[in-house]
C-alpha cells in the first residue's frame, strides 16, 4: 500500500511539473523581452534637441532654454561649448524648464558671464568645441539665439574741453567711450543755462565725440560743469567735471606817445607801453603810412618825405578784442644839404646853423649825444624856424639853478640852455636821457621825471618813456619854443610834522608794495585720513609759501581723480607762507587719487579707510541625488536592459528551485 501509493504521488508530480514548463518558459521570456523595449525605442530617437529662446537674467546672466522630445543630456552641458558676439561664459548652471509642447521635456541653462556686457544685443551660438546631446546621442544643432537688452556698462569719460572762438564764443567738446542719448552741462556765472544733447554734434570713431559752439551773452567768469551722461540703453554715468571761461569784450585803452613833428630822415621813437586792458595786452601791431607795418612795444622809424604821416597802433588782449590810436605827425624838409649843420665844441656845448624850411628839422649830430650834463644828456632836439631864416643856435648842458626846487618841488638833475637869436623857433622836441642810478638814489620810478621850460616861470612839458636800457631811461619832451630847461624829479610828498603838547598817536600809513613779481608755490599738503572710500569725509591742509618779492594769488585745486572737488584763490604775500583748509566729502561713486594742484595726497578705492576685506563669492556645493549618477543615453538603456534580464533570470530561477523543492 505504501509503496503503491508513493508511485501514484511521483507520477503525480511528474505531471504537474510537465503542466508547468510552459508557464516557466513564458515568464522567462517576458523577462527577457520586457527591458529590452525602451532600447529599442531609444535607438530609434533620431531628432537632435532644439534650441528654445534666450532672454536677460541680469548684468551678468543669460537664460537660455533647450528642448528635446525625450531629455536633454545636461551631463554634456559646459560653459565652453557656447560663444557669444560679446562677452564671455565662465559658468553654466542647468535646471529643468517647461517646453511648450507637452511631448516634450526642456532644460534651462544659465549661462554666467565673467563680466558685464557693453552691447545690448548679444547672439549665442555654440563654439567650435560644442557638443550639446540629447538621451539618444542626437548633437544640438550649430545654430543661435539672440538675447536684447544685456548692456548694463555706463558710459566712461574721455575728455571734456571749452575752447575759445573769440572773446565770448567757446567751443564745448564732450568725448565718451559709446554713444549717448543725453547729456547735461550747467553753465554757471553772470547768467545761467543748462545744456543738453540737442545742440551738439555728434562724430563716431574710436570713440563718440559731441561738439557745440556756445555763445555768453554777458561779460563775466563762467563755470561749466559736465553734470552726467546716459548712453542710448540707458545707462547712466555722472562725472562733474568742470571747466572755466571768461568772457571779455572789452578792447583795450591804446595810448601812443611820440613826436607830433619830425624832420625827413630823422630817427623817431614811438611808444605804446601806457596800453592798458584789464586781461593784459597780449600784441602791439603798428602801421606807419599806408604799407608799413611793425610789431612791438615801441617803434623807430624815419619818413622819406615831408607832409603829414599817420602812426596807428592796434592792440590786441588775450581774448581778442582790439584797440587803436593814430598819431599824426608833421614831417619837414629835410636836414641835410646845407639846412642844419651841427658843431661839438666839448661835451656840454654844441653850435648849430639852421636853414629854416618852416617845419620841424632835427639839431643832432653824426655820432653822439648833443650835449652831455652830470647826470641827463641831451640826445637831440628839433624845431620849427621861418622858411628861408637862418638861425645860429647854442647848446649847453649846465648846473641847474638852486631855486628850481622850492619852486617846483622837483629835484633838478639836468639843465639844457638853448641860444637861437632873436629867430623864432616853435615846434620843439627834447630826446634826452636820465641815468638809473639818478633814479634809484631819489628811490622813484621813471615815471616820476619831467622837463620844465623857463618861460618867465617853470612850466611843466608833456614828457613820456620812449626807451629803456640797462643804465639809463629815454625820454621824450615836445615845448612851443626854445629857452632855458630843466630835468626834474618829483619828490616823495614829506611826512606832516607837528609839536604836539601831548603824545600824539602816529597816523597809520599805507606800505607802498615794492615792484617785483611773485612767486607762488605749494610746499606741503596733506589729506586727514589718506585712505579714503566712496563718501568719506577728509580734511586737505595745504601751506604756500611766496618766494617771489610782489604779493600774489595762488588758485588751489583740490581734485580726485582728474575731476576738481574744490578750488579756492589765496593771496600770499611777499617772503610770507600761508596756510588754507578744505574739508570735503568724496562723491558716493568715484574712486581714484585725491590731488592738490597735481600733488597726490590721498587714495580713494571701493574699500575705504575700513581696512577691511571682503570674501569672493564661493559656488553653493550640494550633495548629489545617487540616482543622477546612472547615465543616460543608449549606454544607460543597455545596461538597464541587462539588468532587467539578470533580475528576471533570477526570479524565474528562484520561482524554480522553489517549486522543485530546493
Amino acid at each position: 500500500m505504501r509503496t503503491t501509493g508513493g508511485s501514484r504521488e511521483t507520477a503525480g508530480s511528474a505531471g504537474r511539473q510537465r503542466r508547468w514548463l510552459p508557464l516557466l518558459v513564458l515568464l522567462v521570456t517576458v523577462s527577457l523581452v520586457a527591458p529590452m523595449a525602451p532600447a529599442v525605442a531609444a535607438a530609434e530617437d533620431t531628432e537632435p534637441p532644439e534650441w528654445g529662446n534666450a532672454t536677460r537674467g541680469d548684468d551678468t546672466t543669460i537664460e537660455l532654454t533647450l528642448y528635446d522630445d525625450t531629455s536633454i543630456n545636461t551631463n554634456t552641458i559646459q560653459a565652453d561649448d557656447f560663444r557669444l558676439t560679446a562677452g564671455r561664459v565662465e559658468n553654466v548652471s542647468v535646471s529643468s524648464a517647461s517646453a511648450p509642447d507637452s511631448n516634450k521635456s526642456g532644460a534651462r541653462v544659465s549661462l554666467l558671464l565673467a563680466d558685464r556686457i557693453d552691447q545690448n544685443n548679444v547672439t549665442v551660438g555654440l563654439s567650435a568645441t560644442g557638443n550639446i546631446t540629447d538621451g539618444a546621442g542626437n548633437e544640438l544643432p550649430d545654430e543661435s539665439v539672440t538675447v536684447t537688452g544685456m548692456d548694463s556698462v555706463t558710459p566712461k569719460y574721455r575728455d571734456f574741453n571749452v575752447t575759445r572762438v573769440n572773446s565770448s564764443t567757446a567751443e564745448i567738446v564732450v568725448e565718451t567711450h559709446e554713444r549717448l542719448r543725453q547729456l547735461r552741462i550747467s553753465v554757471g556765472g553772470p547768467s545761467l543755462d543748462s545744456l543738453n544733447i540737442s545742440g551738439f554734434t555728434e562724430r563716431t570713431g574710436n570713440s563718440a565725440t559731441y561738439t557745440r559752439e556756445y555763445t555768453f551773452t554777458e561779460e563775466g567768469e563762467y563755470s561749466l560743469l559736465l553734470m552726467s551722461v546716459t548712453d542710448r540703453n540707458g545707462n547712466n554715468n555722472s562725472f562733474s567735471r568742470q571747466r572755466t571761461f571768461l568772457y571779455d569784450g572789452s578792447a583795450p585803452n591804446v595810448t601812443v606817445a611820440g613826436p607830433g613833428n619830425a624832420t625827413v630822415g630823422e630817427q623817431v621813437t614811438f611808444s605804446a607801453a601806457g596800453t592798458t586792458d584789464d586781461q593784459g595786452v597780449e600784441s602791439i601791431r603798428w602801421q606807419v603810412g599806408g604799407d608799413t607795418i611793425l610789431t612791438g612795444e615801441n617803434i623807430t622809424v624815419a619818413f622819406a618825405s615831408p607832409g603829414s604821416h599817420e602812426v596807428t597802433a592796434t592792440a590786441t588782449d588775450p581774448f581778442g578784442n582790439t584797440g587803436r590810436e593814430t598819431r599824426i605827425v608833421s614831417v619837414g624838409g629835410p636836414g641835410a644839404g646845407g639846412n642844419v649843420t651841427v658843431r661839438r665844441v666839448n661835451a656840454t656845448t654844441a653850435n648849430a646853423s639852421v636853414n629854416g624850411t618852416g617845419r620841424p628839422q632835427r639839431i643832432q649830430p653824426d655820432s653822439g649825444a648833443l650835449v652831455s650834463g652830470q647826470n641827463g644828456t641831451l640826445l637831440r632836439l628839433s624845431a620849427a624856424f621861418p622858411r628861408n631864416e637862418s638861425a645860429e643856435l647854442t647848446v649847453r648842458a649846465r648846473r641847474p639853478p638852486s631855486s628850481f626846487s622850492a619852486a617846483t618841488g622837483h629835484t633838478a638833475v639836468g639843465r639844457f640852455d638853448v641860444d637861437h637869436g632873436s629867430v623864432p623857433a616853435t615846434d620843439a622836441t627834447f630826446t634826452f636821457t636820465v641815468d638809473r642810478a639818478t633814479l634809484a638814489a631819489a628811490d622813484v620810478e621813471p615815471g616820476a621825471v619831467a622837463l620844465f621850460r623857463d618861460d618867465g616861470e617853470w612850466t611843466p612839458l608833456s614828457t613820456d618813456v620812449v626807451g629803456r636800457s640797462e643804465s639809463r631811461v629815454v625820454y621824450r619832451a615836445d615845448s612851443p619854443g626854445l629857452s632855458t630847461f630843466v630835468v626834474g624829479i618829483e619828490q616823495p610828498t614829506p611826512a606832516e610834522t607837528e609839536t604836539p603838547t601831548e603824545t600824539a598817536t602816529p597816523e597809520p600809513t599805507t606800505a607802498t608794495e615794492p615792484a617785483g613779481e611773485p612767486d607762488i608755490v605749494v610746499t606741503n599738503a596733506t589729506a586727514e585720513p589718506p585712505a579714503l572710500g566712496p563718501g568719506d569725509r577728509t580734511v586737505v591742509t595745504v601751506e604756500l609759501e611766496n618766494r617771489g618779492t610782489a604779493s600774489g594769488d595762488h588758485r588751489v585745486v583740490v581734485s580726485l581723480n582728474r575731476s576738481v572737488l574744490a578750488t579756492r584763490t589765496v593771496t600770499v604775500p611777499a617772503g610770507e607762507t600761508r596756510t588754507t583748509e578744505f574739508a570735503r566729502s568724496v562723491p558716493a561713486n568715484a574712486t581714484g587719487d585725491l590731488t592738490v594742484d597735481r600733488r597726490r595726497v590721498g587714495n580713494v578705492t571701493a574699500a575705504g579707510s575700513g581696512g577691511g576685506f571682503s570674501l569672493p563669492a564661493l559656488p553653493s556645493v550640494g550633495i548629489p541625488n545617487p540616482l543622477s549618477l546612472w547615465p543616460d543615453g543608449i549606454v544607460g538603456t543597455v545596461l538597464g536592459g541587462l539588468l532587467g534580464v539578470a533580475i528576471g533570470l533570477y526570479s524565474v530561477l528562484k520561482a524554480l528551485a522553489i517549486y522543485l523543492g530546493y
